[in-house]
């Protein structure tokens, strides 16, 4: 009877030690999954680049790509304002460009820029209106805050404007509709406005429309 108890008791314990051995492993195995699709998540979304010209930017193609594990690759000289000249590191050697040469970039957040009179706008949208943004640091008593200003174009490689409705409304002088429906839609708001319900910069949903109704 004794010798039935102790080979449960160790019956027992084996299927403990079992059971812990698979908790363990799967564990693991989860782990090492999570991990593994957050390095390739990771890597899939730092890949930056320059964009040579508009054929590139629309067919998305990078020209020394970098993956970004070794810190950013491309280096535009914010710090001078309006410098013409961006470096490129890759496969251990340093390129320089001319920004007039290139159409953009895109950074390791997966941010894309276009080059314009030497300057550097982020793509914010890139939809039948294009739409820029630039970041500004305004002095204020206590240090500083930044500021988005916004820009437009209307076509991707045509010119960067500021976003406001007089340009607006130069730019789309011949489209009355749309002119019509810009006085309709932005009577008080600005017009960078975002419109959250349609995932889309307002004045863009507002050109939609107009086209449809044309």
């Amino acid at each position: 009877m004794k010798k039935y108890k102790s080979r449960k008791r160790w019956d027992f314990k084996q299927k403990v030690k079992y059971k812990k051995g698979v908790f363990m492993r799967n564990k693991m195995k989860t782990i090492i999954t999570v991990l593994l699709i957050t390095t390739l998540s990771t890597y899939a979304k730092s890949q930056s680049g320059i964009y040579m010209n508009l054929a590139d930017f629309k067919n998305n193609k990078l020209t020394y790509e970098n993956n970004c594990v070794n810190g950013k690759a491309i280096h535009i000289h914010d710090f001078f304002w309006n410098m013409p000249k961006i470096k490129v590191k890759h496969d251990g050697k340093k390129i320089t460009f001319r920004k007039s040469e290139l159409y953009g970039y895109r950074d390791c957040n997966s941010d894309v820029y276009r080059f314009f009179h030497n300057t550097e706008y982020r793509i914010a949208e890139a939809g039948n209106i294009y739409i820029y943004v630039q970041e500004k640091n305004i002095t204020q008593n206590k240090g500083y805050k930044v500021v988005n200003s916004y820009y437009f174009s209307t076509t991707p490689d045509g010119t960067i404007l500021p976003l406001t409705f007089g340009n607006l409304e130069n730019a789309f002088a011949s489209n009355e509709k749309f002119i019509s429906l810009l006085y309709q839609y932005f009577k008080s708001e600005v017009v960078h406005a975002y419109d959250k319900s349609h995932n889309t910069f307002k004045v863009n949903y507002v050109y939609s429309k107009a086209i449809d109704n044309k």
